[in-house]
């Protein structure tokens, strides 16, 4: 079999959006990956800093020097330590970080993670396929490819004990800490977290009966796809790109103030079964096909016609 030789360039947290995209490339039996980019350890800069398990520092194949002025890469400086191996596909995940310059081999491709935050003319300038991961965000000539959930991580688990009402893991925005605040003052029991990654995260959501996730920017997150495929039932702030996909109150209950989100979590704590209901619709849609990392790769790969 001639393997696609794929050359990444991200920054190496221990989860950052290309986790999921060098996982489910790794995964593929067709695909040749090697990496390269800042490498940060077992540590991740978000809400303070943080070390993380060990078990998920994973360092890149051609590490780059972690600093303040990482946000551009020469591209020649990783050809000389590619030798022989010559990309077919040179795609960037970004988190902050790109090329100087358009590189010399392959077809080249940018992932925008940050669509609704950063700006990417440069990256646009510089790449043969430029993908909008936030289409609401998109510019025109931007490919769509919308977050995604990575299916070795975010599963269903029969087994799992149910011990809290709700959820929500990430990064404690004022949002959600009002949120949270007020849901407990009202009896809610609501697992509240940062930190846990993975099979932890996946391990700590399915405790709950309720997945909770308020979006930073109207930005329709992992989170989406993960609390639909983990089986629990969404409560979620309004996005414009949810209608590309799913119909409020069939598949998620959705809302746009405190208030709202207050009372949407306790219709689904006191109707329980009904709130299952739109768990289940929401799972089998989301585990139907099309909406995991494994997907979003596929799509790059058919988009530049990856041999």
């Amino acid at each position: 079999m001639t393997k696609t030789k794929v050359l990444l360039l991200t920054i190496h947290y221990p989860l950052a959006m290309a986790t999921y995209y060098m996982r489910a490339l790794r995964a593929r039996d067709d695909v040749e990956l090697k990496t390269t980019g800042p490498y940060t350890g077992s540590r991740i800069p978000w809400a303070g800093g943080m070390n993380l398990p060990e078990k998920y520092a994973i360092p890149p194949d051609i590490p780059l020097p972690y600093g303040p002025n990482v946000g551009r890469v020469p591209y020649a400086l990783v050809k000389a330590k590619l030798g022989d191996w010559i990309p077919d596909i040179v795609i960037t995940v970004d988190a902050g970080i790109c090329w100087v310059e358009r590189p010399s081999d392959g077809a080249v491709v940018h992932v925008a993670t940050d669509g609704h935050v950063l700006n990417y003319d440069h990256q646009r300038s510089i790449s043969d396929y430029f993908f909008n991961m936030h289409p609401n965000y998109a510019k025109n000539g931007d490919l769509p490819l919308p977050y995604a959930y990575d299916e070795f991580a975010m599963y269903k688990d029969g087994t799992a004990v149910k011990d809290v009402h709700a959820v929500t893991i990430g990064i404690p925005y004022a949002q959600r800490d009002a949120w949270v605040k007020r849901l407990r003052e009202l009896g809610v029991s609501v697992l509240y977290e940062h930190g846990a990654i993975l099979d932890e995260y996946r391990e700590q959501n399915l405790r709950a009966h309720i997945g909770l996730n308020w979006a930073s920017k109207k930005d329709m997150n992992c989170r989406v796809f993960e609390i639909m495929a983990m089986g629990l039932c969404p409560v979620m702030s309004r996005c414009p790109d949810f209608d590309m996909y799913f119909v409020e109150g069939e598949h998620y209950l959705g809302f746009d103030t405190l208030e709202e989100a207050v009372e949407k979590v306790l219709w689904a704590k006191n109707n329980p079964e009904k709130a299952q209901e739109i768990a289940d619709k929401a799972h089998a849609l989301v585990t139907s096909g099309g909406f995991t990392f494994s997907d979003r790769v596929q799509t790059i790969l058919d988009t530049v016609g990856a041999k």
